[in-house]
């Protein structure tokens, strides 16, 4: 029951962190508008949720969409934290990948993405 409970703290304490960056993000944003859990269609099919999603408001209209990730590497294992980064960069992917196409339809003038975490591992071996 006790790794239940550390296990619901996590989430609470990640979607805490989710939620901070959301709010804290769209305040006074500036010169762009900002949309948060954006549904997004996968350019290989299905659906996701991009967590927010910025566009420019000038002239050449830029996109740039971040995955928020409330991930504390230091209670990962070493062993598992590549596999988790190498997923949270493929989720990222697959929604530059519908980013791109609207990039090449003329949709956009460019494109960005961008992970973020709420702090960097303790130790630079994980």
């Amino acid at each position: 029951m006790a790794d239940g409970l550390a296990t619901v703290g996590r989430l609470a304490t990640g979607r805490a962190f989710h939620d901070r960056v959301q709010s804290a993000f769209l305040t006074g944003l500036t010169g762009a508008t900002g949309f948060k859990e954006r549904s997004w269609q996968l350019a290989a099919g299905g659906r996701g949720r991009v967590d927010l999603a910025v566009v420019t408001d000038d002239r050449e209209k830029m996109l740039v969409v971040i995955e928020i990730k409330g991930t504390d590497w230091d209670k990962i294992r070493a062993d598992r934290v590549k596999r988790n980064v190498q997923r949270h960069i493929r989720q990222l992917l697959a929604y530059l990948d519908t980013a791109i196409s609207e990039l090449e339809a003329g949709q956009w003038e460019g494109v960005a993405g961008a992970l973020l975490y709420p702090s960097r591992p303790a130790s630079p071996e994980c």
